[in-house]
């Protein structure tokens, strides 16, 4: 993605924030645009320690609590999706960007010899799973609006 649209996506998202907020009577700060900036920056899954080391590193002057708040108005407003890779263990949740990003699933794999660890998360789309969500949905009589898929295991050998 080029700068100006990767620019105009931004505007997008920023304009998605500002109606949200005035909506539901939320003050609109800078701090939540540039949290949301940093999260559309990113390229990978983050959690708030993540976020909040590098708002630090930026000399960002924002709380933790500050960020747990945003986070919550983000997945309210549908800017970002919230997971929780790890079955097996209690970790901590993850987020994503979500307001461009089309519907994928996530395989999670772990170090080998631990079942706490994760060593990477590989995002993929299949086609094969809108067969199956279109199949539910007529057995069922049912509109699916999202759904999520997560795949637990190691590296071979």
């Amino acid at each position: 993605m080029d700068a100006k649209q990767k620019e105009l996506n931004f505007s997008t998202i920023k304009e998605v924030l500002r109606q949200y907020l005035q909506h539901k009577g939320f003050r609109n700060t800078p701090e939540r645009y540039t949290i949301l900036e940093e999260i559309y920056n990113m390229e990978h899954h983050f959690n708030v320690d993540d976020l909040y080391l590098l708002m630090m590193q930026k000399k960002y002057h924002v709380s933790k609590a500050t960020i747990y708040n945003t986070i919550e108005i983000f997945l309210d407003a549908g800017l970002i999706r919230k997971h929780q890779f790890g079955e097996k263990t209690m970790t901590s949740s993850s987020y994503e960007k979500s307001y461009f990003d089309k519907q994928h699933d996530h395989l999670v794999i772990y170090k080998k010899g631990s079942d706490k660890e994760i060593q990477e998360i590989i995002e993929f789309c299949d086609p094969r799973i809108q067969g199956i969500k279109d199949s539910i949905e007529a057995a069922f009589g049912v509109n699916i609006d999202s759904h999520s898929l997560y795949f637990y295991g190691t590296k071979k050998d």
